[in-house]
């Protein structure tokens, strides 16, 4: 019989040295992705947008000591907080997970340099990266790249479509920010652009990917969307006056939004869309 998620979350905590109840929660959140992911043991995993590493521990707890997991990031070292992303790796690679892991920062996966032989994995993973992407077009560019490398690939991001009045505060947060991107606020935090459901399944079809299973998951005890609206009650009010070329009514609409978020402890998370998809034919060339 299979562990409860709970007596899973606590053995990934304690194996990859993570402390904390609201850690805690995320980690139970990454092990039902890689439970609908169906990550079999054994396998081998490139996992794109690690960020502090809690789905790296899933994974690496889900593949076992046969297993491995390559997992990488465009951020550097000190990117992060409360920990940043190097003391977040020093803690994963000296962990009870340190041998079956690798994870390297600065990380380009689109440079011509970062290269595999086909089928260098069973899976290719992005969980809770996708906004960070600057472009649509740049999520295309990734499955394209990564469909030789591995027959499987599984995405997680957050769904903006809103299903009760407590996510909406997540949602706003997440869509001011988006837009704030496309006038270049400076100290841009996060979100650079948002996904809907249908745009990353137009991306996989498109790229040489068939969908296999795809569902929006409950997230209820992770505590993303309190972050980013207290991100965006802090800091974007004057971040949005200061920029000059975005229309006042717009400035003004923004801020009104913002006053609108109250308490970030009163908001809940939107749900999030996992998709698990297969490479379709041969290893083609060009889009």
């Amino acid at each position: 019989m299979q562990k409860s998620i709970d007596e899973r979350a606590k053995e990934v905590m304690h194996l990859s040295c993570f402390t904390g109840d609201i850690t805690k929660s995320r980690i139970e959140h990454r092990i039902r992705l890689a439970d609908f992911w169906k990550i079999y043991f054994g396998s081998r995993i490139l996992e794109i947008g690690c960020g502090q590493g809690e789905t790296t521990a899933a994974l690496a707890y889900a593949v076992g000591e046969n297993g491995f997991v390559y997992a990488v990031d465009l951020a550097n070292e000190n990117y992060g907080s409360p920990e940043n992303l190097g003391t977040a790796r020093e803690r994963l690679m000296s962990s009870h997970f340190g041998d079956r892991i690798n994870i390297d920062l600065g990380v380009n996966v689109l440079s011509p340099s970062f290269d595999f032989e086909p089928n260098s994995f069973g899976y290719v993973v992005l969980s809770h990266c996708l906004w960070y992407l600057s472009s649509q077009e740049e999520l295309r560019d990734i499955l394209f790249k990564v469909r030789k490398w591995a027959p499987r690939i599984c995405i997680a991001e957050w769904d903006p479509r809103v299903t009760s009045y407590g996510q909406y505060h997540h949602f706003m947060a997440a869509n001011i920010q988006a837009i704030c991107e496309s006038y270049h606020v400076p100290d841009h935090f996060n979100i650079k652009t948002m996904f809907y459901p249908h745009e990353i399944e137009n991306a996989l079809c498109s790229t040489g990917w068939d969908i296999t299973a795809a569902d929006s998951i409950d997230a209820y005890d992770v505590h993303d969307a309190m972050w980013e609206i207290d991100i965006v009650k802090d800091m974007f009010p004057q971040k949005i006056s200061a920029v000059k070329d975005m229309p006042p009514k717009l400035k003004r609409l923004l801020l009104s939004q913002i006053y609108s978020l109250g308490e970030p402890e009163a908001a809940e998370p939107l749900s999030v869309y996992a998709v698990t998809a297969e490479r379709i034919g041969e290893i083609f060339e060009t889009v």
